[in-house]
């Protein structure tokens, strides 16, 4: 059974991408050994498509040919040949062609991916598992290729947990990213899962630039499940006429992620806006900032924010509520979401997009701009960061947040030049962040402690080290790697 992946309605448009001169393995128009698909599974990745308790879905690729593939699982249990236990899932198949994108009956020409041939993803979800549970399992290629065995573990109906947040990693994912990635992993070993705010790459149906993305996280991809986020490079753009922009979602977003679908939103935001009921602790809810009309998900956020009884709620987008990075600004989210955010008390919101690292609170509560920072023991509302993980930089915006001012926000702590990952740990009433720099160094952290319907500060360590600016880090040269 094939996922439908076609947006209806769509006009006939020519899309063409150049390769562009990213990477220094472009020039001699060969692929990197790690990019070619083959009977061998590769490029496995763990999400969450229905109960995180319960369930667990897992995609792969492999070359075209292979047109049924299946996956076991089994409790990771200490005997050595767990395999003999194991169960077996048939796999969803899907033929991508990679030099093409097929919206109705339109072929769209991808030139970046002019010479490759189709690919085959795969996917399985895995059902009827136990809460919070050690499982392994394994995926298939061809009949008898096997990828090894992996271990995950289901959410938990309610207990403390960790996991990973990061921003942008969009450039010199390869080559730098990875550091940041494998870092978190390093920091956090058992978080539950990793979120991804957007731009896990620059260019959206660029093979060449998923490939990267996928052996920079390696096995952690399909050992910690990933919550991803459509970011604007996650769009292609290419003009239907009439001086008109339409964006188009990567050909690759659907098949390479098995994502919820709400058939109450737009089919265009299917498996980009979507929720994670992660336990009892946590829901989270994802945004696509990339659609023209927000109105639907706005509703749609409003609805759900009021019917989610979890303890935590945590909103993530791309595109900031706040902006931080040069003049970025986004006043027309801002206007429609924020009220939602506020309405709801919404706790924590985990963003992208500006490429510097950014954390404020806000106080609802406050009539007036707050002329001093938060200190241990206020109230707030809800907490809001932008963050990056890759390479690619940009200036913080010169005055701030001080026209923020007036809807209580107030700036804790900022940097830039520097790549971060962020863990985030819950454990009952308690909810603790810390940011930490791609060398593995604690760069701000701050603890919220939550009765009913609200907050108070009880840790906001935001002075050492030294805020990361560009005149006191090594110099930077350009996104260009």
């Amino acid at each position: 059974m094939v996922r439908n992946t076609a947006l209806a309605g769509l006009m006939a448009v020519a899309l063409a991408m150049s390769a562009g001169p990213l990477f220094a393995h472009d020039g001699d128009h060969k692929t990197p050994p790690w990019q070619d698909a083959s009977v061998w599974p590769d490029r496995v990745i763990a999400t969450f498509e229905a109960d995180p308790a319960t369930s667990l879905a897992v995609s792969w690729r492999t070359v075209a040919s292979v047109t049924a593939a299946r996956a076991e699982i089994t409790l990771a249990t200490p005997d050595a040949r767990i395999d003999l236990a194991a169960r077996s899932v048939q796999a969803q198949t899907e033929r991508v062609e990679l030099d093409k994108a097929m919206f109705g009956d339109t072929a769209i020409a991808i030139e970046a991916n002019g010479t490759l041939p189709a690919v085959a993803y795969h996917s399985v979800r895995f059902d009827d598992l136990q809460p919070d549970t050690l499982y392994a399992y394994r995926v298939m290629g061809a009949d008898g290729h096997w990828s090894e065995w992996f271990q995950t573990r289901t959410a938990p109906k309610s207990r403390p947990f960790r996991f990973v947040y990061m921003g942008d990693a969009q450039n010199g994912v390869l080559s730098l990213w990875s550091r940041t990635i494998r870092a978190a992993f390093q920091a956090a070993p058992d978080a539950r899962f990793m979120l991804h705010a957007g731009d896990l790459v620059n260019r959206a149906s660029r093979d060449a630039e998923w490939a990267e993305w996928f052996k920079a996280g390696s096995f952690i991809h399909a050992m910690v499940p990933a919550i991803p986020v459509a970011g604007n490079h996650e769009y292609d753009q290419t003009a239907p006429g009439e001086g008109d922009r339409m964006k188009l979602l990567s050909h690759l977003w659907r098949p390479q992620f098995r994502l919820p679908v709400d058939p109450s939103l737009p089919g265009e935001v299917h498996e980009t806006a979507y929720v994670v009921k992660y336990s009892a602790d946590l829901d989270v809810f994802v945004l696509d900032t990339n659609q023209r009309d927000m109105a639907p998900q706005a509703q749609w956020l409003d609805a759900n924010l009021k019917a989610s009884k979890a303890r935590w709620r945590i909103v993530t987008m791309h595109h900031p509520v706040f902006s931080s990075g040069g003049d970025r600004d986004s006043p027309k989210l801002r206007d429609l979401v924020l009220p939602i955010l506020l309405r709801h008390n919404v706790d924590l919101v985990l963003q992208g997009h500006d490429h510097t690292y950014a954390r404020g609170l806000l106080d609802a509560g406050i009539q007036e701009p707050r002329r001093r920072g938060f200190v241990v023991g206020d109230s707030l509302t809800t907490m809001f960061v932008n963050s990056v993980s890759g390479p690619k930089q940009y200036q913080f915006r010169k005055q701030g947040w001080d026209d923020y001012a007036p809807t209580g926000v107030k700036l804790e702590r900022q940097g830039e030049n520097g790549q971060f990952f962020q863990v985030i740990g819950i454990d009952g009433d308690r909810l603790s962040y810390t940011a930490y720099t791609t060398d593995g160094e604690a760069y701000d952290h701050v603890e919220l402690e939550k009765r009913g319907s609200t907050k108070r500060l009880i840790e906001n360590d935001k002075d050492a080290p030294p805020t990361r600016r560009f005149d006191n880090s090594l110099p930077y040269k350009g996104p260009n790697f």
